[in-house]
């Protein structure tokens, strides 16, 4: 069925006439004629009654402009979302916890950037909830983040990229904050805070299990860096990620010399784009230089 001759068939209702319709179509009568003749021939029935006073549709060509109509409606609407689609195919969306330092993506955006300069970048900072949220949804493509159970629920996925211990986090008058390095027989007889964005698989259990002096709990408050710093004032310490201890100046931090570390990368959904493959394999290839 050709659809030229279904545009000429829907003109030729808006006008209920073979002769304006021509004019409008800037062909001759019987030009239109022959179309609609052939479009008859097409669908097995007869679209139009002629009589004296003009035309018009006849009960199944009356139905028949019902679907045309109808059926074009879903087709822009299938390329809407087609084009939509191949918009974001060329975009990737990389979420990271408000409020704190991204630490992947701006190490690998750069040679991503260079390897693949069509491929748009969209960092987005949101809660650590909301992060989530967008994820299942698919407003975001991959969220910067550590190997949790959170990783792994509702048919997310989690890609490693390096593995990583703590910093101690403390006010710049704590006892401990001149010391270079401690370890966690140092911190026996203190108070641990492990906060809401950093709770660490096994953390708590290892060390109530090998270090019953250190008191260890954790804050489910989703706090600014001002107040994070303020709650300090008590005298308690905190356990941060190396990388975002700069964020919380004055705060002194120091590093933790203990055997666990966790890994951290990058939680997905599939099934995996390609642009997000190319971003993972730009990633791999970005930290293991780093590691050596």
């Amino acid at each position: 069925m050709n659809t030229k001759n279904l545009d000429t068939f829907i003109t030729v209702t808006k006008y209920n006439s073979i002769n304006a319709a021509a004019d409008a179509l800037f062909i001759s009568s019987p030009a239109l004629q022959q179309q609609i003749n052939r479009l008859e021939a097409d669908v097995g029935f007869k679209l139009f009654e002629r009589s004296a006073s003009g035309i018009r549709l006849t009960a199944a060509g009356q139905t028949f402009l019902d679907g045309i109509i109808r059926l074009r409606s879903d087709v822009e609407s299938l390329l809407t979302r087609c084009r939509e689609t191949a918009s974001l195919s060329s975009c990737l969306r990389v979420g990271a916890i408000l409020g704190l330092q991204p630490d992947l993506f701006p190490r690998v955006s750069g040679p991503f950037f260079q390897k693949y300069p069509e491929i748009v970048q969209k960092p987005v900072m949101e809660s650590e909830d909301q992060l989530f949220i967008d994820l299942d949804r698919g407003a975001l493509d991959v969220i910067e983040y550590f190997d949790c159970p959170r990783a792994h629920a509702s048919g997310r996925n989690f890609e490693p990229l390096f593995w990583e211990g703590r910093d101690v986090l403390m006010s710049p008058g704590h006892p401990l904050a001149s010391r270079k390095k401690l370890t966690l027989e140092d911190l026996s007889g203190q108070h641990i805070i492990v906060y809401r964005f950093d709770r660490l698989p096994g953390l708590r259990e290892y060390v109530e299990q090998n270090y019953p002096d250190i008191e260890i709990s954790e804050d489910p408050r989703v706090m600014d860096s001002y107040t994070l710093i303020r709650s300090f004032e008590d005298g308690h310490i905190g356990l941060v990620p190396p990388h975002v201890g700069s964020q919380f100046l004055p705060l002194r931090t120091v590093p933790l010399e203990m055997d666990m570390k966790w890994p951290v990368g990058f939680v997905y959904r599939e099934p995996r784009s390609a642009v997000l493959n190319q971003f993972i394999e730009v990633s791999k290839e970005v930290f293991s230089q780093i590691i050596k």
